[in-house]
């Protein structure tokens, strides 16, 4: 039976890619068979619910493939390690829906301090965390979680909340702007909530580099040594891949890593690439580096996105509405960073302005800006879209029919068009077969107030179509 799991597993690494078939299948172990159940083992509950959640039928599929019949697959939850303790006494049910959510809820507001005053004990925690190089603000509540980074959100919350009892070490990679360092600080941030007194040290690679450089000078590599070795509950080190060609930086990073490790203290770093694929970086830095838990954060989708800047609108007191926050969610895709910039960039000049944060003003200053926010969408692809979406033709939306089945479409496609194109009203009408201008104004018109009414089927298709154009 061993041998049809390691057949399983040959087939699944054709299906997965690299990285995911060694954060997850490699780490799963054949217990048992029983008729046609096969029962596998995993490290923990996390790690059961998320396989269960995302890949027990791809796993349950290879084993059909490599026995030739249907079979059942049955997870098993053993300790990761002989000899490691006693294992984490986990709620099966709360890990199986914190794993769906990407949300490992925890009240971990509970006596920070022993003091009374609670505005107190926020200032206090806030002083710590400054104190650490950390931001306060970055937290897990103040990060917006969508399928591009949901895994790498929840990942962070389970080593948060159980520190060097789950995945140690945690690494997490991803392109510039998205949310690396927002969930490294997080990290350290929790844990200072549940524990002030806790020895949270935060840095960048770069950072730690220049520490040991001024130590070698100064002769001070012993004071050094116990800072990062033995006065460390919690190591947080964002893009690692700067020391990638530096060998006395890796070297003695490399013992650190190793003396955390075997101390039981948590380990999280960052990167903009994996492991396997960090230029300069010694062989046996990176297989540590794999010794935990491998998670990407991916761009963020077009409703993430949206939903990032309306937090970051209400955060910053900006008012804005939908339509803008759709222009720059369509017009910056792969950088958080960028947009939330831009949003406070518009802000700002809107303010100083005396003007409303209009999607005219936001084009006129996007265009001040060179960031390309047309040549997005045409009407063609809106009309084919719209389209498909209601089971209709683009004919039928170019014809003169007034059918209510095609009427309301062909409204939504109007309105859609006025909004993500600089065509006029004449040009739009002459593109949806020779309609007066008047009545595409009075579609814009419509639709302009029946999406300001919340929940309603205008507005709700209206948001989907959209979710489908910008994606």
């Amino acid at each position: 039976m061993q041998d049809i799991w390691n057949a399983a597993l040959r087939e699944l690494q054709t299906k997965v890619s690299t990285e995911n078939f060694e954060s997850w299948f490699e780490k799963i172990r054949f217990h048992h068979c029983d008729e046609e159940i096969f029962y596998l083992a995993v490290d923990d509950d996390f790690f059961k619910a998320w396989i269960e959640d995302n890949y027990l039928d791809l796993i349950e599929d290879a084993l059909a493939e490599a026995t030739g019949e249907a079979v059942e697959v049955v997870l098993d939850v053993e300790e990761a390690l002989e000899g490691e303790g006693q294992a984490l006494q986990v709620d099966l049910d709360g890990q199986r829906q914190a794993a769906r959510t990407a949300r490992l809820d925890d009240d971990i507001q509970t006596a920070l301090f022993d003091y009374a005053d609670e505005e107190q004990q926020s200032r206090d925690l806030d002083q710590v965390v400054s104190d650490s190089g950390m931001n306060p603000r970055y937290t897990f509540d103040e990060f917006v979680v969508g399928t591009s980074n949901q895994f790498t959100y929840a990942a962070c919350r389970a080593v948060a909340n159980t520190p060097a009892q789950t995945y140690n070490p945690l690494f997490i990679f991803g392109g510039v702007g998205l949310g690396k360092t927002h969930l490294l600080q997080a990290i350290g941030v929790q844990m200072l909530e549940q524990d002030p007194r806790a020895k949270v040290m935060y840095l960048s690679s770069e950072e730690f580099m220049n520490q040991l450089i001024t130590s070698l000078r100064n002769k001070e590599m012993n004071s050094f040594r116990n800072q990062f070795r033995n006065d460390c509950d919690l190591l947080l080190v964002d893009d690692i891949q700067f020391i990638g060609g530096k060998d006395s930086t890796q070297e003695e990073f490399f013992h650190t890593f190793n003396a955390l490790y075997q101390s039981g203290k948590q380990i999280v770093v960052t990167s903009d690439k994996s492991p396997q694929d960090l230029p300069g970086i010694e062989e046996r830095l990176a297989s540590r580096f794999s010794w935990g838990l491998i998670a990407d954060i991916q761009p963020p989708g077009i409703e993430t996105r949206v939903a990032i800047l309306e937090k970051k609108a209400e955060a910053d007191g900006i008012e804005m509405n939908k339509d803008v926050a759709m222009l720059l969610a369509s017009s910056i895709r792969s950088n958080v960073r960028e947009l939330e910039g831009t949003l406070i960039r518009l802000g700002a000049q809107a303010s100083l302005m005396g003007t409303p944060l209009t999607v005219e003003f936001a084009r006129e200053m996007l265009d001040r800006m060179n960031i390309d926010h047309r040549r997005r969408i045409g009407v063609d692809e809106i009309m084919r879209t719209v389209a498909s979406h209601f089971d209709i033709t683009v004919s039928d939306m170019k014809g003169p029919r007034r059918t209510r089945a095609i009427s309301e479409p062909r409204q939504i496609a109007m309105y859609l068009s006025r909004k993500h194109t600089k065509h006029s009203y004449p040009e739009l009408g002459r593109r949806f077969g020779g309609k007066d201008h008047t009545t595409v104004l009075a579609a814009c018109k419509k639709l302009r107030e029946l999406v300001e009414i919340e929940d309603n089927d205008f507005a709700r298709s209206i948001a989907d179509l959209e979710s489908i154009l910008f994606r």
